[in-house]
């Protein structure tokens, strides 16, 4: 039975990957790496950037720059591409607020602490979920079943009675090595990468308590 329905961010409730992605490549300008959006989808997309940045540092030899410190540049660029211009998908914040009122809901993504805060002050919905796990709070992120892992751990609940939504390959990966349900919603994705997924949608019209049942009784 489903109890805890579990929210990634980025890709699921901010439309804001392109940010991500621009402030990541500003941040690698300046050690004279260009980021393209290959590189951007193989190393970075649904992970955690001191993982992402890590493996691209050993891969381009970076020698003039450390992880920690372009993470802090990229998080400067994101947080300034977003003061005015914070995009969030269609129907998205309706859902989080109708499912607040029958399940527990928690937060779990692999932006910084500092982003995940900025876009729930944003939102104003940072109360919705009973608990918040950013990249800050693992040490092996997506799509290691860490972070889910550790979601449940904190709110006290199994993980068979949990539900993610999520938008990436690895950020399905997670959820589903952690041995929880998995909603996949097309917003950064094609549907063949996200066949691991429990169900894929394309809309979150499609979210009704219905459909959350019949995951918890399949």
């Amino acid at each position: 039975m489903i109890t805890t329905i579990i929210f990634d961010m980025n890709g699921v409730i901010t439309d804001d990957e392109d940010c991500h992605e621009l402030a990541t490549k500003k941040a690698f300008d300046q050690v004279g790496v260009s980021i393209t959006p290959e590189m951007y989808r193989k190393f970075c997309l649904g992970r955690p950037d001191a993982v992402a940045f890590k493996e691209l540092i050993a891969e381009f030899r970076i020698n003039n720059g450390n992880a920690e410190d372009l993470i802090s540049e990229k998080t400067l660029f994101y947080l300034e591409l977003i003061k005015d211009n914070l995009k969030i998908y269609p129907g998205v914040v309706e859902l989080i607020h109708r499912l607040h009122q029958k399940y527990t809901l928690a937060l779990t993504t692999s932006s910084t602490f500092d982003e995940m805060e900025t876009v729930m002050d944003k939102l104003q919905i940072g109360r919705l979920f009973k608990t918040r796990v950013s990249a800050r709070d693992v040490k092996h992120g997506k799509p290691d079943p860490e972070p889910y892992l550790l979601t449940a751990e904190k709110l006290g609940v199994d993980c068979e009675d949990c539900l993610v939504i999520e938008d990436s390959e690895n950020g399905v990966r997670s959820a589903k090595s952690a041995g929880m349900k998995c909603i996949a919603i097309t917003n950064t994705e094609k549907p063949h990468n996200l066949q691991l997924a429990d169900r894929i949608i394309d809309r979150y019209s499609e979210v009704t308590e219905a459909f959350v049942q019949s995951l918890g009784q399949s």
